[in-house]
């Protein structure tokens, strides 16, 4: 993982427009036209939920406690406190005894989404993901298969643990605008 990792609603909308790009190419010419296809496949989750009931499908540990998840149907795993197109998930305020989201702490945060509409609710600034918690590991294991995705590629991912530890960190320079 770099960036962030998803596992539930948010990974199955990716995965029905990752796999229908792949089969029909020349659906997707521009970046208006896949928009309007995450739209679409969003909308449709809404509908169906496929990841309903996300919290009994899933066990969710971080830093070796296991968490109590609410009624969710999505996961997200962030390094960096940007997501899903530069939509900032982790508010900086210091709520639940949580601290702002900083790349050189060492900590992951995790957050859950209700739904497909929670998630468009979040990239338009009129709602908030679920802080669930920060850590040093997180581990997730997966009782069934679940749609997945890693910096936006995605899959189907058939039982499993998944461990996450922060590994090494890397310096980036960025043009300082007068």
């Amino acid at each position: 993982m770099n960036n962030y990792l998803g596992v539930g609603c948010d990974a199955g909308v990716a995965l029905n427009f990752h796999r229908q790009r792949q089969t029909r190419p020349e659906l997707f010419t521009s970046r208006l036209l896949n928009k309007a296809w995450y739209l679409g496949y969003g909308a449709r989750d809404v509908l169906e939920q496929s990841c309903k009931n996300l919290h009994q499908k899933i066990k969710l540990f971080l830093d070796g406690s296991e968490c109590e998840l609410p009624e969710l149907e999505g996961i997200v795993i962030l390094n960096i406190n940007s997501w899903s197109a530069g939509c900032t998930i982790w508010d900086d305020s210091k709520k639940d005894g949580l601290v702002a989201s900083r790349m050189d702490d060492k900590l992951i945060e995790v957050v859950g989404m209700y739904s497909s509409l929670h998630i468009g609710t979040i990239q338009v600034s009129l709602a908030e993901p679920v802080r669930i918690g920060q850590a040093s590991q997180v581990k997730i294991v997966l009782c069934e298969a679940l749609p997945i995705q890693v910096d936006g590629e995605p899959w189907r991912q058939n039982p499993c643990t998944i461990t996450i530890t922060h590994h090494n960190q890397s310096c980036l320079l960025r043009k300082v605008t007068s």
